[in-house]
């Protein structure tokens, strides 16, 4: 058989059977190949019951003593039981001898014969009793066995068995993608015996060895399109901007001191625009480390060279206090453009643009519609670029001729990870906090200490602080039970708080949103209930306490941007994080958050606990999951596929064309550069 041949080539697979398929994106032999196991259950050495923790998954060699018993507990519920004893173990012994438990598989017992010797494979069961549930029974051991994700109508036997037939099909037809010379450098297994291994592992180090293969091969792309990105983007003329003394005259605007790394972020910026190439640069910062007064530097230096500036926000709260900043630096020359805006004064924010009246323009999703115009666009910014695709920036930065871009970013990201997304980027980042910032005191608070959290929050309510309250939904949910709801927090602190509180969310009108935090800012508002909608900004210098409830819902890199939301005034702030959980990998996650305030030592931690699927995805940027969690933990992997990839650039061998072609088009098909 063919690798691009249909799945119904595989005996046992009908049409019914190929829909289910189907919904996992398995159609053709090819993707039952890549289909990679999100997990692996090793069979491949026995356990010894005796040493056995409660919950392990693994094999038993047993005898059966018993004949089985089926007891039917209701209509819906089915039990078969048969007692065993470890293979070779004293009959006497009755901490050997443990009960083999199957619910709704009356079929089970009738096959076995007390005496019969079995592998029974399965997770161990303390709690009431020693017993093994829903083992599966073999007469050898079973080795270790893939784990795969399913949907309806398909069972891990079904589709172990499809892959099973497909590797046997295609045998040894798969063809090498990579050049033998890349293969032979870097030590690879070739590709027909790495995914031989990723499904049928001889044993774990030659399953790490597959993994390492194929997330090599998927790096090495991807790091052929970045580098295809930044050759392009160095190939592009930038608009030379003349930057002597712009950044002297700039910093005496500013009622501060900038810090070290503010300064040197300022000048690898005025060093890049005054080049004559475009600026494609990251600025990646910490919760309050200034990168506002960085991205104004930009604009002012886009000014000073007679060029318009924009600055991009995902929300209107955030749009509205960076345009608040934008303003102070350029008074009557700066326009707003947010959604919802009152007609006479959208026009003469786009009129304002087009002429070149307005020398800075602040806004959210609205800067991108076909009907804002420039006169001479200079510079683009984007604040919490995550929120922003590659074509949105692009849509942006395709306004101007040759638009300098800033990218900003307050989401700590582990090094690994970061050069994966930005590999294609300059990057500038702002290591330090300014002088007399101090540390935010952060604790766990279980259930036992909420009402004296909220007592401690009533005492800082009283010297004239401000606090936030964040809950994880708006309103109740009966599928999550036990979740406190912003809404019915609300009312709850509004009986038990002697304090002025709003509710704050993101189900809320823009113009509501946009009063209730502007009156919070203004100190007319004591206690602001909030969803996340106050992640991003909210500067409120007064504010000393965030109290997260149900904590354990997010996740440690979400949970410290919000904890960046106080602690940006003078006075002690304080976070603290309830939980109903009595999980220890709860208390483990919201205890490693209070050990630190360093935001990029708490996203490798969140990384290490969780995995990558909150820093990248298939979708949006091309790295599949097995691939992220090899690069999670290999630094020496990503390196080698960046060096492989520059290497075939700069070689172009006639075997490596293939790969860079296919790089090139799937740059192309995510809105990058067209293929040649």
């Amino acid at each position: 058989m063919r690798l691009s041949d249909h799945i119904t080539n595989i005996k046992g697979i009908g049409p019914r059977r190929a829909e289910a398929f189907g919904k996992l994106g398995l159609i053709s032999l090819r993707d039952l190949l890549y289909y990679a196991p999100r997990s692996y259950r090793d069979f491949s050495s026995v356990c010894a019951v005796k040493e056995a923790a409660h919950g392990t998954v693994g094999a038993f060699h047993v005898v059966i003593l018993s004949e089985a018993k089926l007891a039917r507990i209701h209509r819906a519920m089915q039990i078969t039981t048969v007692r065993v004893i470890e293979f070779g173990a004293d009959p006497n012994d009755k901490k050997a001898q443990f009960t083999l438990v199957w619910y709704n598989q009356p079929y089970r017992g009738r096959s076995l014969t007390p005496g019969e010797a079995y592998y029974a494979c399965g997770r161990l069961d303390r709690s009431r009793g020693t017993k093994l549930v829903n083992p599966s029974l073999s007469a050898e051991l079973p080795g270790i066995e893939p784990v795969y994700p399913l949907v309806a109508g398909l069972s891990q036997k079904v589709v172990r068995d499809a892959v099973s037939a497909a590797l046997t099909a295609v045998g040894d037809a798969v063809e090498e993608t990579l050049p033998a010379a890349i293969v032979q450098r870097y030590g690879l297994l070739p590709l027909s015996a790495a995914l031989r291994e990723l499904h049928r592992p001889t044993d774990m180090a030659a399953l790490s060895k597959a993994k390492d293969r194929l997330a090599f091969e998927d790096m090495l792309l991807y790091s052929l399109m970045v580098q295809l990105l930044r050759d392009e983007r160095l190939s592009f003329p930038g608009r030379p901007m003349r930057m002597e003394g712009v950044l002297d005259r700039f910093l005496k605007t500013l009622p501060f001191v900038p810090t070290g790394a503010q300064r040197r972020a300022m000048e690898e910026i005025s060093r890049e625009i005054s080049a004559g190439r475009r600026m494609n640069r990251l600025l990646q910062g910490d919760v309050g480390s200034g990168k506002t007064a960085v991205a104004l530097f930009l604009m002012f230096a886009a000014a000073q060279n007679g060029a318009q500036s924009v600055l991009m926000a995902p929300t209107e709260i955030l749009a509205r206090q960076h345009y608040r900043a934008v303003e102070n630096l350029f008074p009557g020359k700066t326009v707003l453009l947010v959604g919802g805006m009152k007609k006479k004064e959208h026009d003469a924010a786009l009129a304002a643009l087009k002429s070149g009246e307005a020398v800075a323009a602040v806004g959210t999703h609205a800067l991108l519609s076909e009907g804002v115009e420039f006169h001479d666009l200079g510079a683009v910014i984007a604040d919490e670029q995550h929120r922003f695709g590659v074509r949105q920036r692009a849509a942006i930065g395709a306004k101007g001729e040759n638009a300098h871009m800033l990218i900003m970013s307050a989401t700590p990201i582990p090094r690994t990870l970061s050069l994966i997304l930005y590999g294609d980027l300059e990057v500038s980042l702002l290591d330090e906090l300014p002088p007399g910032r101090k540390p935010i005191m952060t604790r766990y608070v279980p259930r036992s200490k909420r009402e004296a959290m909220y007592n401690f929050l009533q005492q800082q309510i009283d010297s004239g602080r401000q606090a936030y309250v964040v809950c994880p939904l708006v309103e109740q949910s009966e599928a999550l039970e036990g979740v406190l709801s912003a809404s019915d927090l609300f009312r709850e602190l509004e009986n038990k708080l002697h304090a002025k509180l709003a509710l704050l969310h993101g189900r809320m009108a823009a113009a509501k949103k946009d009063e209730t935090a502007e009156a919070f800012r203004r100190g007319e508002i004591d206690v602001l209930v909030s969803t996340t909608v106050i992640e991003v900004g909210v500067d409120v210098r007064n504010a000393s306490v965030m109290v997260i409830e149900n904590a354990d819902r997010f996740g440690l890199a979400q949970l410290h941007q919000l904890r960046g939301r106080v602690g940006r005034g003078s006075e002690e702030a304080y976070c603290f994080l309830l939980s109903e959980s009595d999980a220890d990998s709860a208390r483990e996650r919201l205890s490693a958050l209070a050990e630190t305030n360093d935001g990029f030592v708490i996203a490798e931690k969140d990384l290490s606990m969780r995995g990558p699927g909150e820093f990248l995805g298939e979708r949006q940027h091309g790295v599949n999951e097995l691939t992220a969690l090899r690069l999670a933990c290999s630094m020496e992997l990503l390196k080698d596929s960046r060096s492989a990839a520059q290497m075939l650039l700069a070689q172009k061998p006639k075997e490596a064309l293939p790969l860079i072609e296919k790089a090139k088009q799937l740059l192309s098909e995510r809105g990058g550069i067209a293929p040649n």
